[in-house]
Formats: C-alpha cells, structure tokens, sequence
C-alpha cells in the first residue's frame, strides 16, 4: 500500500504595515490557491489589531514577540552604525525560522513572503512526496561566505533559493539549526547573530540558508521547478488592490505568482502609463488566451 503524502502543517508569513495592501489581496489568494492544515500571519506586537481587521480566515494573527522576545534589541547591538536600519530586515528573517521551529519534526510548513500573491492552484509537494521549489536569480555573495564560515557549505546550486516561499520539513531546519548551535557553543539565534559580518547590509538570507542545508544534506527529497514566477509586479502593473479580474487572470497566463515589493516603487507619469499598458495588454491576453 502506497504511503500517503505529507501535507502542509502551515503556511507562515511575516508582515508589517508598509505591505498592508498587498498583503489584503495576498492572503485571500493564499488561501485560494495553497492548500494547507492552518496559516499564520506575524506581525509587529502594536498592529496586531489592524491586521486581525483585514486578514481574511482562517488566517491567525500573532504577535512578533510570541517568537523572538527581544530580538530586535540583540540585532541592533550585533550591526555597525551604518546598518542600523536593517534590524527588521533581520529580525523578519528570524521570526519566520521561530515560527518553524515550534513545530514538530514531522511536519512540513511553507514560508510565504507576505508581499507575493499566488496566481494559480500550487503543489509544493509532488506525487511522489518530494518538496518542490522554485528557482531564484540573486546571488549575494555574502550570504554564501556567511554558510562557509557557520556551517562549512559551499554554494554548489547553479541557481538561488530566494523565490518568495520555501516549503521544508521541520526536522530539516533543526537539523541545521542544531548544528549551527553546536559550532558556535550558542543559541541558534545568537549563533548566527556571531557569524554575520556586522558591517555588511545583507549578511544572511534564511531562505538561502535552509535551502543550501537541504540541497546539501537533502537532495533526493527535493525537486526543483523551472515554472515561472515575476517579481517586479509594482512596476509591471501597480498597486495590486487596484488591478482587475482581467488583469489578474492575464498575469496567471504567464506565471504562478508575482511580488509586489515595496523597494520595486516607481512613480512618474511615464512609468503609470506603462503600467496602465501592461494592464491592459495583460486584459487583453485574459480574454483572448494568447500571449502577449
């Protein structure tokens, strides 16, 4: 008899109040389109009330401090003056593994960016029990000297593990949390905190972490997928809460999901009477099914 496939325990997301109108639209996709037992939104401790009003169930909304304590604290302590302001960009990073590891080994849970909307059904797991991931494009050397330097790895993918989710076992993360702990004799947090390069902006990537532990040590368990996604949706088609059904099912002909970062912001009248042409091309794509 067939052993039955695992399921996704969780879909984690963390956000704040700079991704409220994409996360509005993203989280109604999510449950949409990803299948999974529960999904948990985290957010900064004073707008937990203003995300319980626009979150959609079954999402939870929990506190940050639930997960990392005090954290931002021990972040901004660790970084050079320069970089102070990339505590949150960090302390993101570290909720989103708290929040993993609360779970039991045998479960698999999905990190999902809070800024990316899925545009279609998505399995993250296939028929034959593996994980499936998709494929990134940014290299950031730090993040790879900051893998040989804690856990001995070298980068041997030919492509990046940052690309908005990441589906894993959670007896994976601890596997490599544990080690880490053991190579610096300190607490997974505190560990990397002693590992990252406190003058460098972009020290350490979790997903990239997690996802080179996995192909190093969990290779057979994984497929990787070339279906596509986009990244620059702000300035491909602007804010997602004024885009149309049309435009929506256009952008589903093309990929599986699209982000709207915050970063991607272009403003001038040139750039809105591209994105009014990307939308409505992508309209026109919708309603006669051919690509534009």
């Amino acid at each position: 008899m067939a052993s039955q496939l695992p399921v996704i325990a969780q879909v984690i997301s963390v956000c704040s109040s700079k991704d409220i109108d994409v996360w509005t639209v993203a989280a109604k996709h999510v449950v949409q389109f990803i299948k999974a037992d529960s999904y948990l939104v985290i957010v900064p401790d004073k707008e937990v009330e203003l995300f319980s009003k626009v979150t959609c169930a079954p999402y939870h909304v929990k506190p940050e401090s639930d997960y990392v304590g005090d954290a931002k604290a021990r972040i901004a302590q660790m970084l050079d003056s320069t970089n102070q302001h990339r505590v949150g960009w960090y302390l993101q990073q570290f909720i989103k593994i708290a929040a993993v590891l609360t779970h039991k080994d045998s479960d698999v849970v999905l990190i999902w960016d809070a800024d990316t909307v899925p545009l279609k059904n998505l399995e993250f797991i296939g028929t034959n029990g593996q994980l499936v991931y998709y494929r990134g494009e940014e290299f950031r050397k730090s993040y790879f000297d900051f893998l040989e330097r804690a856990l001995g790895l070298k980068r041997t993918q030919t492509f990046s593990f940052i690309a908005q989710s990441l589906v894993l076992k959670v007896a994976w993360a601890r596997e490599l949390f544990q080690s880490l702990e053991k190579n610096a004799q300190l607490p997974w947090m505190d560990a990397i905190l002693s590992y990252v390069d406190p003058s460098e902006p972009a020290g350490f990537a979790e997903f990239e972490t997690l996802g080179t532990w996995i192909w190093h040590h969990h290779r057979n368990d994984i497929v990787i997928s070339d279906r596509p996604w986009y990244r620059n949706g702000l300035s491909l088609v602007g804010n997602p809460l004024k885009l149309s059904a049309a435009v929506w099912r256009g952008l589903a002909n093309s990929y599986d999901f699209i982000s709207f970062e915050a970063w991607d912001l272009k403003l001038g009248i040139r750039n809105q009477l591209k994105m009014a042409m990307r939308r409505f091309l992508l309209g026109l794509q919708s309603s006669t099914g051919a690509k534009v």
